[in-house]
Protein backbone atom coordinates (compact mmCIF):
# COMPACT_ATOMS: atom_id res chain seq x y z
CA UNK A 1 0.00 0.00 0.00
CA UNK A 2 1.20 3.40 -0.60
CA UNK A 3 2.59 5.27 2.47
CA UNK A 4 -0.26 7.00 3.62
CA UNK A 5 0.99 10.50 3.84
CA UNK A 6 0.97 10.16 -0.01
CA UNK A 7 -2.74 8.97 -0.26
CA UNK A 8 -5.18 12.03 0.54
CA UNK A 9 -7.10 11.64 3.85
CA UNK A 10 -10.53 11.57 1.11
CA UNK A 11 -9.15 8.31 -0.12
CA UNK A 12 -7.67 6.64 3.26
CA UNK A 13 -11.21 7.59 4.71
CA UNK A 14 -12.55 4.26 2.47
CA UNK A 15 -10.47 2.08 4.41
CA UNK A 16 -12.31 1.22 7.97
CA UNK A 17 -9.98 1.75 10.77
CA UNK A 18 -10.51 -1.25 12.18
CA UNK A 19 -11.21 -4.12 9.06
CA UNK A 20 -9.69 -7.33 10.76
CA UNK A 21 -11.56 -7.31 14.42
CA UNK A 22 -11.73 -10.58 15.93
CA UNK A 23 -14.66 -12.76 14.46
CA UNK A 24 -15.26 -10.82 11.41
CA UNK A 25 -16.50 -7.97 13.31
CA UNK A 26 -15.02 -5.31 10.84
CA UNK A 27 -16.34 -7.17 7.75
CA UNK A 28 -19.74 -5.18 7.40
CA UNK A 29 -17.69 -1.74 7.21
CA UNK A 30 -15.25 -3.02 4.49
CA UNK A 31 -18.30 -4.50 2.47
CA UNK A 32 -20.24 -1.52 3.22
CA UNK A 33 -17.39 0.92 2.48
CA UNK A 34 -16.45 -1.33 -0.72
CA UNK A 35 -20.42 -0.92 -1.75
CA UNK A 36 -19.77 3.28 -1.12
CA UNK A 37 -16.83 3.03 -3.59
CA UNK A 38 -18.82 0.93 -5.66
CA UNK A 39 -21.37 2.93 -6.22
CA UNK A 40 -19.61 6.78 -6.43
CA UNK A 41 -17.23 4.76 -9.43
CA UNK A 42 -20.26 3.81 -11.42
CA UNK A 43 -21.45 7.62 -11.06
CA UNK A 44 -18.29 9.01 -11.91
CA UNK A 45 -18.26 6.68 -14.67
CA UNK A 46 -20.99 8.80 -16.39
CA UNK A 47 -19.70 11.90 -15.08
CA UNK A 48 -16.55 11.52 -16.88
CA UNK A 49 -17.08 9.45 -19.94
CA UNK A 50 -17.59 12.12 -22.10
CA UNK A 51 -14.70 13.77 -20.89
CA UNK A 52 -12.49 10.88 -22.17
CA UNK A 53 -14.68 10.39 -25.38
CA UNK A 54 -13.60 14.32 -26.10
CA UNK A 55 -9.82 14.01 -25.33
CA UNK A 56 -9.83 10.69 -27.51
CA UNK A 57 -10.81 12.58 -30.50
CA UNK A 58 -7.79 14.86 -30.06
CA UNK A 59 -5.45 12.28 -31.14
CA UNK A 60 -6.06 14.21 -34.79
CA UNK A 61 -3.99 16.31 -33.51
CA UNK A 62 -1.01 13.85 -34.06
CA UNK A 63 -2.39 12.32 -37.08
CA UNK A 64 -3.00 16.02 -38.88
CA UNK A 65 -0.03 17.62 -37.23
CA UNK A 66 2.34 17.17 -40.40
CA UNK A 67 -0.73 16.95 -42.80
CA UNK A 68 -2.37 20.22 -41.85
CA UNK A 69 -6.29 20.55 -42.12
CA UNK A 70 -7.33 17.62 -44.07
CA UNK A 71 -10.33 15.09 -43.85
CA UNK A 72 -9.28 12.11 -41.97
CA UNK A 73 -9.99 8.82 -43.32
CA UNK A 74 -11.37 10.83 -46.06
CA UNK A 75 -14.35 10.73 -44.50
CA UNK A 76 -14.19 13.70 -41.45
CA UNK A 77 -13.01 16.81 -40.73
CA UNK A 78 -9.40 17.08 -38.60
CA UNK A 79 -6.91 19.14 -38.55
CA UNK A 80 -4.13 19.58 -35.75
CA UNK A 81 -4.49 21.62 -33.20
CA UNK A 82 -6.11 24.76 -32.76
CA UNK A 83 -7.49 24.21 -36.46
CA UNK A 84 -10.03 23.42 -38.38
CA UNK A 85 -10.83 20.79 -40.52
CA UNK A 86 -13.37 20.62 -43.26
CA UNK A 87 -15.62 18.64 -45.65
CA UNK A 88 -16.98 19.97 -48.29
CA UNK A 89 -19.85 18.23 -48.58
CA UNK A 90 -22.50 16.54 -46.30
CA UNK A 91 -20.82 13.32 -44.35
CA UNK A 92 -21.14 10.47 -46.28
CA UNK A 93 -23.44 7.76 -45.87
CA UNK A 94 -21.62 4.88 -45.80
CA UNK A 95 -19.01 5.66 -43.03
CA UNK A 96 -19.42 3.71 -39.87
CA UNK A 97 -17.94 5.50 -37.03
CA UNK A 98 -19.70 8.34 -36.26
CA UNK A 99 -22.81 7.71 -34.93
CA UNK A 100 -26.10 9.96 -36.13
CA UNK A 101 -24.23 12.71 -38.29
CA UNK A 102 -26.67 14.89 -40.29
CA UNK A 103 -27.12 15.29 -43.84
CA UNK A 104 -28.20 19.03 -43.61
CA UNK A 105 -25.06 20.93 -43.08
CA UNK A 106 -21.57 20.49 -44.05
CA UNK A 107 -19.08 20.08 -41.11
CA UNK A 108 -16.37 21.57 -39.90
CA UNK A 109 -14.15 20.71 -36.85
CA UNK A 110 -11.34 21.11 -34.62
CA UNK A 111 -10.13 20.82 -31.16
CA UNK A 112 -8.05 23.74 -29.32
CA UNK A 113 -5.91 23.38 -26.65
CA UNK A 114 -6.10 26.70 -24.41
CA UNK A 115 -3.17 25.56 -22.21
CA UNK A 116 -0.81 27.87 -23.19
CA UNK A 117 -2.24 30.13 -25.76
CA UNK A 118 -6.06 31.81 -27.11
CA UNK A 119 -7.58 31.30 -30.12
CA UNK A 120 -8.75 33.21 -32.69
CA UNK A 121 -12.07 32.00 -33.88
CA UNK A 122 -13.52 33.73 -37.11
CA UNK A 123 -17.15 34.07 -38.23
CA UNK A 124 -18.72 34.94 -40.94
CA UNK A 125 -19.30 38.47 -42.84
CA UNK A 126 -21.32 37.59 -45.85
CA UNK A 127 -23.89 35.55 -45.40
CA UNK A 128 -26.47 35.79 -47.84
CA UNK A 129 -29.73 36.48 -45.81
CA UNK A 130 -31.40 33.06 -44.16
CA UNK A 131 -28.61 31.32 -44.73
CA UNK A 132 -28.25 28.89 -41.72
CA UNK A 133 -24.81 29.11 -40.07
CA UNK A 134 -23.16 27.89 -36.71
CA UNK A 135 -20.19 27.56 -34.18
CA UNK A 136 -20.04 25.39 -31.24
CA UNK A 137 -18.31 25.61 -28.51
CA UNK A 138 -18.01 23.24 -26.38
CA UNK A 139 -15.91 22.24 -23.05
CA UNK A 140 -14.06 18.96 -22.66
CA UNK A 141 -17.06 17.67 -20.86
CA UNK A 142 -18.98 18.06 -24.50
CA UNK A 143 -21.54 21.28 -22.49
CA UNK A 144 -21.79 23.77 -25.00
CA UNK A 145 -20.49 27.41 -23.66
CA UNK A 146 -20.65 29.73 -26.88
CA UNK A 147 -23.21 29.01 -29.76
CA UNK A 148 -22.12 31.48 -32.13
CA UNK A 149 -24.31 31.86 -35.87
CA UNK A 150 -27.33 32.90 -37.42
CA UNK A 151 -29.91 31.98 -35.03
CA UNK A 152 -28.03 34.14 -32.29
CA UNK A 153 -27.20 36.98 -34.99
CA UNK A 154 -23.87 36.62 -34.16
CA UNK A 155 -21.87 39.33 -36.71
CA UNK A 156 -18.64 38.87 -38.34
CA UNK A 157 -15.61 38.98 -37.78
CA UNK A 158 -13.20 37.83 -34.63
CA UNK A 159 -13.50 36.40 -31.34
CA UNK A 160 -10.76 35.24 -28.40
CA UNK A 161 -11.23 32.34 -27.08
CA UNK A 162 -9.08 32.17 -23.74
CA UNK A 163 -8.95 29.37 -20.76
CA UNK A 164 -9.64 29.60 -17.30
CA UNK A 165 -6.93 31.29 -16.32
CA UNK A 166 -6.09 33.63 -19.10
CA UNK A 167 -5.61 37.06 -17.95
CA UNK A 168 -5.99 40.30 -20.30
CA UNK A 169 -7.85 42.80 -22.13
CA UNK A 170 -10.01 42.13 -25.25
CA UNK A 171 -7.72 42.69 -28.45
CA UNK A 172 -8.21 45.61 -30.48
CA UNK A 173 -10.80 44.66 -33.56
CA UNK A 174 -11.88 42.08 -31.95
CA UNK A 175 -15.89 41.42 -30.80
CA UNK A 176 -15.22 39.71 -27.24
CA UNK A 177 -13.42 37.31 -25.88
CA UNK A 178 -15.25 34.25 -24.58
CA UNK A 179 -13.95 32.07 -21.89
CA UNK A 180 -13.89 28.71 -21.31
CA UNK A 181 -14.02 26.43 -18.54
CA UNK A 182 -11.59 24.24 -19.29
CA UNK A 183 -8.01 23.66 -21.40
CA UNK A 184 -9.58 21.54 -24.06
CA UNK A 185 -12.00 23.53 -26.55
CA UNK A 186 -14.23 21.27 -29.16
CA UNK A 187 -14.93 23.95 -31.70
CA UNK A 188 -17.64 22.92 -34.79
CA UNK A 189 -18.76 25.01 -37.62
CA UNK A 190 -22.04 24.04 -39.62
CA UNK A 191 -22.91 25.42 -42.97
CA UNK A 192 -26.56 24.24 -44.08
CA UNK A 193 -26.51 22.83 -47.86
CA UNK A 194 -29.29 21.55 -49.65
CA UNK A 195 -28.87 19.35 -52.14
CA UNK A 196 -28.07 21.34 -55.10
CA UNK A 197 -24.81 22.44 -56.89
CA UNK A 198 -25.39 26.28 -56.01
CA UNK A 199 -26.67 25.31 -52.64
CA UNK A 200 -23.66 23.82 -51.51
CA UNK A 201 -20.91 26.02 -53.19
CA UNK A 202 -23.21 28.61 -51.03
CA UNK A 203 -22.33 26.65 -47.92
CA UNK A 204 -19.34 26.51 -48.48
CA UNK A 205 -18.92 30.14 -49.43
CA UNK A 206 -19.52 30.99 -45.98
CA UNK A 207 -17.82 27.66 -44.44
CA UNK A 208 -15.01 29.95 -46.02
CA UNK A 209 -14.94 32.49 -43.12
CA UNK A 210 -15.81 30.36 -40.23
CA UNK A 211 -12.42 28.88 -38.68
CA UNK A 212 -9.63 29.48 -35.76
CA UNK A 213 -6.42 30.00 -35.41
CA UNK A 214 -3.69 30.19 -32.50
CA UNK A 215 -3.83 33.85 -31.82
CA UNK A 216 0.18 34.11 -32.21
CA UNK A 217 -0.52 32.82 -36.16
CA UNK A 218 -3.32 35.93 -36.52
CA UNK A 219 -3.42 38.35 -39.14
CA UNK A 220 -4.76 41.23 -39.60
CA UNK A 221 -7.94 41.26 -41.47
CA UNK A 222 -10.15 38.60 -42.55
CA UNK A 223 -8.64 35.06 -42.03
CA UNK A 224 -9.15 33.28 -45.45
CA UNK A 225 -9.79 29.13 -45.20
CA UNK A 226 -10.62 26.55 -48.03
CA UNK A 227 -13.17 23.75 -46.92
CA UNK A 228 -12.88 22.11 -50.76
CA UNK A 229 -8.69 21.59 -50.07
CA UNK A 230 -9.10 20.68 -47.10
CA UNK A 231 -11.84 17.85 -47.85
CA UNK A 232 -9.02 16.70 -50.88
CA UNK A 233 -6.45 16.01 -48.28
CA UNK A 234 -7.58 12.92 -47.62
CA UNK A 235 -4.95 11.90 -44.20
CA UNK A 236 -4.92 8.44 -42.90
CA UNK A 237 -3.16 7.23 -39.93
CA UNK A 238 -0.29 4.66 -39.79
CA UNK A 239 -1.27 1.09 -41.29
CA UNK A 240 -4.62 1.88 -42.82
CA UNK A 241 -5.21 2.98 -46.30
CA UNK A 242 -8.08 4.11 -48.71
CA UNK A 243 -8.43 0.30 -50.03
CA UNK A 244 -8.86 -0.98 -46.48
CA UNK A 245 -11.49 1.47 -45.31
CA UNK A 246 -13.53 1.33 -48.98
CA UNK A 247 -13.53 -2.42 -48.64
CA UNK A 248 -14.33 -2.50 -45.29
CA UNK A 249 -15.75 0.62 -43.52
CA UNK A 250 -17.11 -1.01 -40.53
CA UNK A 251 -13.15 -1.28 -39.28
CA UNK A 252 -13.52 2.17 -38.04
CA UNK A 253 -16.31 0.73 -35.93
CA UNK A 254 -15.11 1.00 -32.31
CA UNK A 255 -16.53 2.98 -28.68
CA UNK A 256 -14.56 5.89 -28.34
CA UNK A 257 -14.04 4.91 -24.88
CA UNK A 258 -12.54 1.68 -23.60
CA UNK A 259 -13.92 0.98 -19.77
CA UNK A 260 -10.55 -0.85 -19.34
CA UNK A 261 -8.45 2.24 -20.00
CA UNK A 262 -10.80 5.05 -18.77
CA UNK A 263 -9.74 5.31 -14.89
CA UNK A 264 -5.56 6.02 -16.72
CA UNK A 265 -7.42 8.11 -19.61
CA UNK A 266 -9.57 10.44 -17.39
CA UNK A 267 -6.42 10.80 -15.22
CA UNK A 268 -5.12 11.95 -17.99
CA UNK A 269 -8.17 14.26 -18.65
CA UNK A 270 -7.98 16.09 -15.46
CA UNK A 271 -4.47 16.41 -15.24
CA UNK A 272 -4.98 18.44 -18.87
CA UNK A 273 -7.86 20.01 -17.43
CA UNK A 274 -7.14 21.40 -14.09
CA UNK A 275 -10.30 23.57 -14.07
CA UNK A 276 -13.47 22.45 -14.84
CA UNK A 277 -17.08 24.36 -14.75
CA UNK A 278 -18.93 24.88 -11.57
CA UNK A 279 -21.48 22.13 -12.74
CA UNK A 280 -18.87 19.37 -12.88
CA UNK A 281 -16.27 20.88 -10.06
CA UNK A 282 -17.76 18.34 -7.12
CA UNK A 283 -17.23 15.72 -9.35
CA UNK A 284 -14.08 16.30 -10.74
CA UNK A 285 -12.38 16.29 -7.08
CA UNK A 286 -14.76 12.82 -6.40
CA UNK A 287 -13.26 11.59 -9.31
CA UNK A 288 -9.56 12.60 -8.30
CA UNK A 289 -10.39 10.67 -4.80
CA UNK A 290 -11.33 7.80 -6.44
CA UNK A 291 -8.43 8.09 -8.62
CA UNK A 292 -5.82 8.38 -5.41
CA UNK A 293 -7.65 5.24 -3.63
CA UNK A 294 -6.82 3.33 -7.45
CA UNK A 295 -3.68 3.92 -7.21
CA UNK A 296 -3.07 3.42 -3.10
CA UNK A 297 -3.96 -0.28 -3.10
CA UNK A 298 -4.32 -3.15 -5.46
CA UNK A 299 -7.70 -4.41 -4.70
CA UNK A 300 -9.25 -1.01 -4.93
CA UNK A 301 -7.63 -0.89 -8.46
CA UNK A 302 -9.13 -4.23 -9.21
CA UNK A 303 -12.73 -2.70 -7.45
CA UNK A 304 -12.91 0.26 -9.54
CA UNK A 305 -11.82 -1.48 -12.79
CA UNK A 306 -14.78 -3.85 -12.17
CA UNK A 307 -16.76 -0.81 -11.38
CA UNK A 308 -15.58 0.88 -14.82
CA UNK A 309 -16.87 -2.12 -16.16
CA UNK A 310 -20.19 -2.64 -14.97
CA UNK A 311 -20.99 1.02 -15.69
CA UNK A 312 -19.77 0.81 -19.15
CA UNK A 313 -22.30 -1.86 -20.04
CA UNK A 314 -25.16 -0.28 -18.40
CA UNK A 315 -24.26 3.01 -20.24
CA UNK A 316 -24.82 1.38 -23.41
CA UNK A 317 -28.00 -0.35 -22.36
CA UNK A 318 -29.88 2.42 -21.45
CA UNK A 319 -28.33 4.87 -23.78
CA UNK A 320 -30.92 3.60 -26.61
CA UNK A 321 -33.33 5.62 -28.90
CA UNK A 322 -35.76 3.68 -27.14
CA UNK A 323 -35.01 4.40 -23.75
CA UNK A 324 -33.09 8.23 -23.99
CA UNK A 325 -35.06 11.43 -23.24
CA UNK A 326 -38.69 12.05 -22.21
CA UNK A 327 -42.10 12.43 -23.41
CA UNK A 328 -42.26 15.13 -25.63
CA UNK A 329 -45.77 14.41 -27.20
CA UNK A 330 -46.59 12.07 -30.09
CA UNK A 331 -44.54 9.20 -29.13
CA UNK A 332 -41.40 11.32 -29.35
CA UNK A 333 -38.80 11.84 -26.35
CA UNK A 334 -36.09 14.48 -25.72
CA UNK A 335 -34.00 15.21 -23.81
CA UNK A 336 -34.81 18.88 -22.35
CA UNK A 337 -31.34 19.77 -21.21
CA UNK A 338 -29.46 18.89 -24.74
CA UNK A 339 -26.22 20.69 -24.92
CA UNK A 340 -26.75 23.17 -21.91
CA UNK A 341 -25.93 19.88 -19.99
CA UNK A 342 -25.72 22.05 -16.27
CA UNK A 343 -25.51 18.99 -13.64
CA UNK A 344 -27.36 16.27 -15.78
CA UNK A 345 -24.77 13.66 -16.24
CA UNK A 346 -26.72 11.12 -16.96
CA UNK A 347 -28.26 12.40 -19.41
CA UNK A 348 -24.95 14.27 -20.89
CA UNK A 349 -23.30 10.28 -21.03
CA UNK A 350 -26.13 8.99 -22.69
CA UNK A 351 -26.15 11.77 -25.51
CA UNK A 352 -22.65 11.05 -25.75
CA UNK A 353 -22.97 7.76 -27.01
CA UNK A 354 -25.52 8.23 -29.31
CA UNK A 355 -25.29 11.59 -30.73
CA UNK A 356 -22.54 13.26 -29.22
CA UNK A 357 -21.92 17.70 -29.31
CA UNK A 358 -25.41 18.17 -29.84
CA UNK A 359 -25.82 21.88 -30.63
CA UNK A 360 -27.56 23.93 -27.35
CA UNK A 361 -31.82 23.03 -27.30
CA UNK A 362 -32.14 26.63 -28.13
CA UNK A 363 -29.86 26.30 -30.95
CA UNK A 364 -31.14 22.88 -32.42
CA UNK A 365 -34.06 20.25 -30.63
CA UNK A 366 -33.46 16.66 -31.45
CA UNK A 367 -36.44 14.57 -31.13
CA UNK A 368 -35.77 10.69 -31.22
CA UNK A 369 -37.37 7.29 -31.34
CA UNK A 370 -37.40 3.67 -31.83
CA UNK A 371 -41.10 2.64 -31.78
CA UNK A 372 -44.19 3.27 -33.51
CA UNK A 373 -47.53 3.79 -31.71
CA UNK A 374 -48.10 1.14 -29.96
CA UNK A 375 -44.79 0.78 -28.40
CA UNK A 376 -43.50 -2.05 -30.70
CA UNK A 377 -39.66 -1.37 -31.84
CA UNK A 378 -39.33 0.11 -35.48
CA UNK A 379 -39.00 -2.42 -38.30
CA UNK A 380 -38.10 -1.75 -41.76
CA UNK A 381 -40.40 -5.15 -42.51
CA UNK A 382 -43.25 -3.16 -42.08
CA UNK A 383 -44.35 -0.23 -43.33
CA UNK A 384 -45.02 3.22 -41.20
CA UNK A 385 -46.50 6.61 -41.73
CA UNK A 386 -45.97 10.29 -40.28
CA UNK A 387 -49.00 12.33 -40.94
CA UNK A 388 -48.33 16.36 -40.44
CA UNK A 389 -51.69 18.10 -40.50
CA UNK A 390 -52.38 21.23 -43.01
CA UNK A 391 -50.07 24.05 -41.61
CA UNK A 392 -48.41 21.72 -38.81
CA UNK A 393 -45.07 21.31 -39.85
CA UNK A 394 -42.05 21.77 -37.33
CA UNK A 395 -42.18 25.38 -36.56
CA UNK A 396 -38.67 26.49 -36.69
CA UNK A 397 -38.10 30.38 -37.93
CA UNK A 398 -36.83 30.39 -41.81
CA UNK A 399 -35.81 34.10 -41.35
CA UNK A 400 -32.90 32.91 -39.50
CA UNK A 401 -31.88 30.21 -41.78
CA UNK A 402 -34.52 27.54 -39.56
CA UNK A 403 -34.81 24.05 -40.77
CA UNK A 404 -35.90 20.50 -39.79
CA UNK A 405 -35.57 17.18 -40.88
CA UNK A 406 -36.08 13.53 -40.46
CA UNK A 407 -33.43 11.31 -40.47
CA UNK A 408 -33.06 7.36 -40.82
CA UNK A 409 -30.63 5.08 -38.53
CA UNK A 410 -30.05 1.75 -38.75
CA UNK A 411 -30.45 -0.38 -35.26
CA UNK A 412 -26.31 1.22 -34.90
CA UNK A 413 -27.23 4.96 -35.78
CA UNK A 414 -25.59 5.28 -39.05
CA UNK A 415 -27.58 5.71 -42.36
CA UNK A 416 -28.28 3.75 -44.95
CA UNK A 417 -24.72 3.26 -47.27
CA UNK A 418 -27.08 3.03 -50.42
CA UNK A 419 -30.30 4.26 -50.29
CA UNK A 420 -32.50 3.48 -53.01
CA UNK A 421 -34.06 7.34 -53.68
CA UNK A 422 -30.85 8.56 -52.30
CA UNK A 423 -32.57 9.85 -48.96
CA UNK A 424 -31.15 9.45 -45.71
CA UNK A 425 -33.26 11.76 -44.67
CA UNK A 426 -36.44 14.17 -45.57
CA UNK A 427 -37.70 17.87 -44.61
CA UNK A 428 -37.06 21.43 -45.05
CA UNK A 429 -34.72 20.92 -48.24
CA UNK A 430 -37.06 18.62 -50.01
CA UNK A 431 -39.89 21.09 -49.34
CA UNK A 432 -38.22 23.62 -50.39
CA UNK A 433 -37.27 21.36 -54.01
CA UNK A 434 -40.89 21.02 -54.36
CA UNK A 435 -40.09 17.08 -54.14
CA UNK A 436 -43.01 16.29 -51.58
CA UNK A 437 -46.25 15.67 -52.10
CA UNK A 438 -49.15 17.15 -50.18
CA UNK A 439 -53.07 15.44 -49.84
CA UNK A 440 -56.53 17.25 -51.00
CA UNK A 441 -56.61 18.69 -47.16
CA UNK A 442 -53.05 19.71 -47.15
CA UNK A 443 -51.45 17.01 -45.02
CA UNK A 444 -48.29 15.69 -45.85
CA UNK A 445 -47.57 12.20 -44.74
CA UNK A 446 -44.52 10.28 -45.06
CA UNK A 447 -43.89 7.01 -45.84
CA UNK A 448 -41.04 4.73 -43.81
CA UNK A 449 -40.43 1.12 -44.84
CA UNK A 450 -37.83 -0.70 -46.57
CA UNK A 451 -39.56 -1.81 -49.51
CA UNK A 452 -40.63 1.02 -51.88
CA UNK A 453 -44.38 1.78 -51.13
CA UNK A 454 -47.02 1.32 -54.06
CA UNK A 455 -48.27 4.31 -55.82
CA UNK A 456 -46.26 7.53 -57.20
CA UNK A 457 -47.39 9.91 -54.46
CA UNK A 458 -46.18 7.79 -51.41
CA UNK A 459 -42.88 7.02 -53.57
CA UNK A 460 -42.27 11.10 -53.50
CA UNK A 461 -42.77 10.93 -49.77
CA UNK A 462 -40.88 8.01 -49.12
CA UNK A 463 -37.95 7.65 -46.48
CA UNK A 464 -36.45 4.04 -46.73
CA UNK A 465 -35.69 2.33 -43.79
CA UNK A 466 -33.02 -0.73 -43.48
CA UNK A 467 -34.22 -3.93 -43.20
CA UNK A 468 -34.33 -4.45 -39.16
CA UNK A 469 -34.60 -2.22 -36.67
CA UNK A 470 -34.28 0.99 -37.07
CA UNK A 471 -34.21 4.99 -35.03
CA UNK A 472 -35.36 8.17 -36.06
CA UNK A 473 -34.30 11.67 -35.15
CA UNK A 474 -35.84 15.05 -36.06
CA UNK A 475 -33.87 17.70 -36.08
CA UNK A 476 -35.51 21.31 -35.40
CA UNK A 477 -33.04 23.66 -35.77
CA UNK A 478 -33.49 27.19 -34.62
CA UNK A 479 -36.90 26.67 -32.73
CA UNK A 480 -39.81 28.77 -32.07
CA UNK A 481 -41.08 29.22 -28.86
CA UNK A 482 -43.62 26.48 -29.67
CA UNK A 483 -41.09 24.12 -30.02
CA UNK A 484 -39.34 24.89 -26.64
CA UNK A 485 -41.94 25.41 -24.47
CA UNK A 486 -43.73 22.18 -25.62
CA UNK A 487 -47.06 23.70 -26.92
CA UNK A 488 -45.96 21.79 -30.84
CA UNK A 489 -45.33 17.84 -30.81
CA UNK A 490 -44.63 16.04 -33.66
CA UNK A 491 -47.43 13.30 -35.15
CA UNK A 492 -47.22 9.70 -34.10
CA UNK A 493 -45.19 7.05 -35.95
CA UNK A 494 -48.10 4.78 -36.98
CA UNK A 495 -47.39 1.09 -38.05
CA UNK A 496 -49.63 0.21 -41.26
CA UNK A 497 -49.41 -3.39 -42.41
CA UNK A 498 -46.65 -5.41 -43.03
CA UNK A 499 -45.31 -5.35 -46.61
CA UNK A 500 -45.50 -8.65 -49.06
Amino acid sequence: MAHASRVPYLARQFTPAHPDLADAAGVPARLANERYVDSLARVVYYWGYPAVDALGRTSAWEVMKAAGPGATMGLFPGAPKNMMGYLDDHMSPAQRKVVTPNSDTIYGASFADLTEEAVVVQTPSDVPKGHYWTIQICDLFTTVIHQLGAASKTPGGKFLLVGPNWKGEKPKGFIDVLRMPTNIAGIFGRSFAAHTDEAKARARAVLNQIGLVAQSRDQSGPLHFDCEASARNKVFPPGVTPEMVAADPDMLRARPVNPTQFWDQLAKALASNPEVSADDAAMAAQARTLLALRASDASWGALLDRAALAADAELHDSARYEQVGVDAGGGWQRQDSGGAWGCDWFGRAQAAVIYIYVNDFHEAIYFIRGTDDKGALLQGRYRYTITFPKGALPPVDRDLGGFWSLSMYDRHYFMLARSPNGRTNIGTVNLDADELKFAADGSLTLHLSHAAPSGKDDQANWLPAPEDQFALLVRAYVPTKALLEGSYSLPNVVRAKALP
